[in-house]
């Protein structure tokens, strides 16, 4: 678990997590510099659960941020098994026993060498955990059955506090490269490069929404809207390039670690300064996102400039 300034619904996901039907061995927490209550009801959770709740030392150089503090959790853990959390969402009783039921029949049918993802669907709350909409997904218009590694590159469906790792995926994801946008999009990337990608379409777990979530799942039209809105029409260029660089580098990041060789000089003509060779070669790859508006969108940055070599720009 990643904490910070978390107080307000720390409890209610703590206690979630210790009424599991199937208990984790140990539940790891890194806060990221809290200035609130966190680390005081945290140490007061490590006295009463009956689940062992270790704390990493609280860092001295600075917050992290939710990606690097997730990876420095996976370095942390030594678990066959490993489930990440977020600090205010509510976890059904048997989450833990659903997942580990897929992921038990993943690793007999693949092998548990193989790195395994296994991530479920999951219920909208608002912050008096009143339900929004039954499922994150339909609400965001998303599709998680389309899974191909490429699929996935360019549009993630995969929520880091609803999935299941294995300790193949855990081992072959770190480091995390530079290029990584978001920790659960770079852990879905590393699974389906293997083909072992699995998704139970059952809400397993409540995912709040307030005004304090680093990411939230607002509905993806008005996310649509807001980008559109905060384009700055000037520099139009530059904000096309800022929408869909972060992806593309870290696709380029995970095909570079892993291959296929000819995938990666595939998707490197996506930086040529022919739009012609842009468009044709995102064509070729059969590049597209959720939903045609999301997808013409992608189409319409790439016509209008060539997306940024470096995860800086």
């Amino acid at each position: 678990m990643a904490t910070c300034n978390g107080e307000r619904f720390l409890e209610q996901q703590i206690a979630s997590i210790c009424r599991q039907t199937i208990l984790p061995k140990r539940l790891l927490v890194a806060d990221d510099c809290s200035s609130d209550q966190t680390l005081e009801l945290l140490h007061h959770w490590q006295k009463k659960s009956d689940v062992p709740l270790e704390l990493l030392t609280t860092r001295e150089s600075g917050r992290l941020g939710s990606c690097r503090n997730f990876e420095r959790l996976l370095y942390a853990s030594k678990a066959s098994h490993v489930m990440l959390s977020d600090q205010d969402d509510v976890w059904d009783v048997d989450k833990a026993a659903r997942l580990l039921q897929q992921m038990d029949a993943l690793e007999q049918r693949l092998g548990a060498d193989q790195p395994l993802l296994v991530h479920a669907d999951q219920r909208l709350i608002d912050a008096e955990a009143h339900q929004i909409h039954p499922s994150f997904h339909r609400c965001q218009g998303l599709h998680p059955e389309r899974d191909g590694l490429f699929e996935i590159g360019l549009q993630n469906v995969v929520t880091g506090c609803a999935l299941l790792l294995n300790r193949s995926a855990v081992e072959r994801s770190l480091p995390f490269p530079a290029e990584v946008v978001l920790h659960d999009w770079w852990l879905a990337l590393v699974a389906a490069q293997a083909g072992g990608l699995f998704y139970w379409p059952e809400a397993c777990s409540s995912y709040r929404q307030h005004q304090a979530n680093v990411v939230g799942a607002r509905g993806w039209r008005r996310q649509l809207i807001k980008r559109l809105r905060d384009v700055d029409a000037l520099h139009f260029r530059r904000s096309a390039q800022r929408l869909i660089s972060p992806g593309l580098l870290q696709l380029r990041a995970c095909l570079n670690r892993f291959g296929p060789p000819e995938s990666a000089t595939r998707l490197e003509r996506l930086w040529s300064a022919s739009v012609w060779v842009r468009l044709s070669t995102a064509l070729r790859l059969g590049l597209r996102k959720h939903g045609w508006w999301r997808t013409a969108g992608f189409y319409a940055a790439l016509l209008c400039s060539r997306p940024s070599r470096h995860e800086s720009s």
